[in-house]
């Protein structure tokens, strides 16, 4: 999620229906990265591999990421919690670790359910799991693939996580913690005290699942990951918007036919609970707290709100029925005046 122009209500409400991952969406999407809750019941690897694991100097928490200015600014966060416990970092992001093999190095293996990465990973006991945006709802592999591995994430991300957990303790919440170390010190804790450690995977036993809208969820939507007795969600929302509109086409015909007696459809237009990200804020401290060139910051608050004017110049486009894509800057410039005027 690294455009914020349908975060905007200017933007979103350019369009009729929506399929993201929001739950208010028309469609929504929100377990697109979720096969099932077979995949979360998949068996983790026994604690002792992990402990033998540990003793051959690798560390307790994995970071792989490779895409790195994103506007979550999570390598931030990652930097400081380094400082206070050991982080195996293997993909272009804040790099500390060499994997085992050229194969593995591969950026495009580390993407993919390739099964030697998978079982290499799998060995580490919590994983960095931050999204690249902080939205309502979104939650990709970076959630569920620890836990379909049997590690426990350490996540940012959704606010609202804890709405899809299969059950109360799942995963290891950043933003619980005061700081980073106060995160590393549980950590720790937990490294050293198995029981305690095991705790968090007690939703793979049998009945371990106990969200029951997490499981009403899955069985309710109407496409599936990697199904293939189930259509896809590009396919199911081409469905869903076809069954819509042709219910509008009756709805109209009726409105017709009976001279205005039967209620015209009224106009369904997206608003912005559909997408809704919030401005973006740092990984770590506060925004007061950065130099005036940081690039995060130059990078992520400029295009945030020049996303809401984007939305607001196309949407002044449609109303002038404006044809030519050339003039986008000019309204684009006028918005910008505007707004200087009023401050």
């Amino acid at each position: 999620m690294n455009n914020f122009l349908l975060s905007h209500s200017p933007g979103i409400r350019l369009f009729n229906y929506t399929a993201t991952f929001r739950r208010e969406s028309d469609y929504p999407l929100t377990l697109q990265w979720l096969p099932g809750a077979g995949y979360l019941r998949g068996p983790a690897l026994p604690l002792a591999e992990k402990d033998a694991w540990r003793r051959r100097g690798y560390g307790p928490v994995l970071y792989v990421q490779s895409h790195c200015d994103v506007p979550s600014d999570r390598d931030r966060y990652v930097r400081e919690l380094m400082k206070y416990i050991q982080v195996d970092s293997y993909g272009k992001c804040l790099h500390n670790r060499e994997l085992p093999s050229e194969r593995l190095r591969d950026t495009s293996t580390a993407t993919t359910e390739d099964p030697e990465f998978m079982a290499f990973i799998a060995r580490y006991k919590f994983h960095l799991a931050l999204e690249n945006a902080i939205c309502n709802d979104y939650m990709t592999e970076k959630l569920w693939r620890p836990m379909h591995l049997g590690a426990v994430p350490v996540y940012r991300g959704s606010p609202a996580v804890r709405d899809w957990m299969p059950n109360n303790l799942s995963i290891i919440l950043i933003d619980d913690f005061e700081s980073p170390q106060e995160l590393a010190k549980y950590l720790d804790f937990l490294d050293k005290n198995g029981e305690e450690y095991m705790k968090y995977l007690e939703y793979k036993n049998l009945d371990g699942i106990k969200n029951q809208f997490l499981l009403e969820s899955l069985e309710r939507r109407e496409w599936g990951v990697n199904d293939m007795t189930l259509p896809n969600y590009l396919n199911g929302f081409e469905c869903f918007i076809c069954d819509r509109e042709n219910a509008r086409v009756r709805a109209e015909q009726e409105h017709k036919k009976s001279g205005g007696k039967t209620p015209a459809p009224a106009p369904h237009i997206a608003h912005f609970q559909h997408m809704g990200c919030p401005m973006p804020t740092p990984g770590f401290g506060s925004v007061e707290d950065l130099p005036g060139e940081d690039s995060w910051k130059e990078m992520w608050l400029q295009d945030y709100w020049q996303s809401l004017d984007q939305g607001e110049a196309l949407t002044a486009m449609i109303h002038h029925n404006e044809s030519h894509q050339g003039r986008f800057w000019d309204y684009m410039h006028e918005i910008f005046l505007k707004r200087t005027r009023q401050h």
